[in-house]
């Protein structure tokens, strides 16, 4: 039995090593039960987090094994509680010599329920957008989490918990491993970009009205509000960094927003979203074979979907040099503009700063999630790499490394 570790949101300092192959199931650290306050309703009431406001799932894993025989008609044998940002995922096992009255076939592979945050379960539409575009990419050949239909004949449902309503869902568990860990050949790096274009190719004939009106401050176009969170960065130095690419980004991007082509994209596409298997069971070569967590799926710019991949798959290989063999790939399904190239440096930068301040922010709100500080010195050892260089020659280098993968794997 494989248990993998499902994330809402990674933050470059969240790089313990944590596979989709290990069969314990220990209790994450840092996801104590904290009191969700007046605070946390606010948020909910105005659409988006505001600064201090807890809004986690208050649930124990008693009320989960309720909530799995009530909805889903699951019995649980096993049960263990996944890392996650600001929601609640369990993985489970359901005892499959009781007979279930309302999910046609049990998976032997098992399940992960999903206990939505209080703010982003206060938009239900959001969530059935999710479903739909699950499913759709499912009949496209992209495998990803299956949603489960519940005891209404629904993907999802509503349930109060503690004091605040959380959206539930359940979802078939994907076998295999998380990018994050495994051995990285540059194909697999050119696999990434390829993968996450061939995600938003096939997302083009989703209507994007279901996804169009999503707010998130994990989105590109929000990167302006960080402002509201640098008081969590004590290093001035840092500070100083962060402040110049938010400039950057204020003058260079936010003007031209509109010339960038946009449609619905996955948002999120990190080392930990990205299921891994082996070729075959005698290699040590892995492939990409899916993806994991929709929470992020919105309307924005291609241009920002290229550059959240780039600025994972750079942290995860420790190398800069690693976005040439992304665009590589990403080039071979969508061609990317001059004018989107020339801000990719900026965008991804930009994400940097997003994942490193919003992990000190984290720790700011729960003290016990300290687990999540243990590698911001890489973080930032690389922001400060990207942020040194140069809009041409980084780009130059890129495109000349892109090239060279390509004329070599022709």
């Amino acid at each position: 039995m494989e248990m993998k570790t499902i994330v809402k949101k990674r933050t470059v300092a969240e790089d313990t090593e944590r596979e989709n192959g290990s069969e314990d199931c220990e209790t994450p650290t840092g996801l104590n039960i904290r009191d969700e306050t007046e605070n946390g309703a606010e948020s909910v009431e105005q659409g988006t987090l505001k600064p201090g406001s807890p809004i986690r799932p208050l649930v124990s894993e008693e009320e989960v094994r309720k909530l799995a025989e009530r909805l889903y008609g699951i019995i649980v044998l096993e049960m263990c509680e996944l890392d996650s940002y600001d929601d609640r995922n369990f993985m489970i096992h359901a005892d499959s010599f009781v007979k279930n009255p309302i999910l046609k076939s049990v998976s032997t592979n098992g399940y992960v329920m999903k206990i939505a945050n209080s703010l982003d379960s206060s938009d239900e539409s959001f969530f059935y957008a999710q479903n739909e575009i699950m499913l759709h990419l499912n009949k496209r050949g992209i495998k990803c989490p299956v949603p489960m239909q519940n005891i209404y004949g629904k993907y999802h449902s509503v349930e109060k918990l503690g004091q605040l309503n959380h959206v539930v869902r359940l979802l078939e568990y994907i076998p295999g491993k998380v990018f994050h860990g495994v051995p990285h050949p540059d194909k697999l790096f050119y696999q990434a970009g390829q993968f996450i274009a061939r995600i938003d190719s096939a997302l083009k004939s989703i209507d994007k009205e279901m996804v169009a009106k999503r707010q998130s401050i994990w989105m590109m176009e929000n990167f302006p509000k960080l402002k509201d969170f640098l008081y969590v960065i004590k290093d001035e130095h840092h500070k100083d960094i962060v402040e110049q690419v938010l400039d950057a980004f204020q003058r260079r991007v936010i003007p031209n927003i509109n010339e960038y082509e946009q449609g619905v994209i996955y948002g999120d596409f990190n080392e930990h979203n990205i299921i891994v298997n082996k070729k075959s069971s005698n290699v040590k070569e892995y492939e990409i074979t899916g993806i994991i967590d929709f929470g992020d799926v919105c309307y924005s710019r291609y241009v920002f979907e290229l550059a959240i991949a780039m600025a994972y798959m750079i942290l995860e290989a420790n190398d800069i040099n690693t976005g040439g063999l992304v665009i590589a790939g990403y080039s071979m399904i969508r061609l990317i503009p001059l004018h989107e190239k020339e801000i990719l440096r900026v965008a991804i930068a930009a994400r940097l700063c997003q994942s490193l301040v919003m992990g000190l922010y984290t720790a700011t709100v729960d003290a016990s999630n300290q687990y999540i500080l243990s590698s911001q010195t890489r973080g930032w050892n690389v922001l400060e790499a990207l942020w040194a260089e140069s809009d041409k020659d980084l780009l130059e280098r890129w495109n000349s490394i892109a090239e060279e993968y390509l004329t070599r794997s022709s």
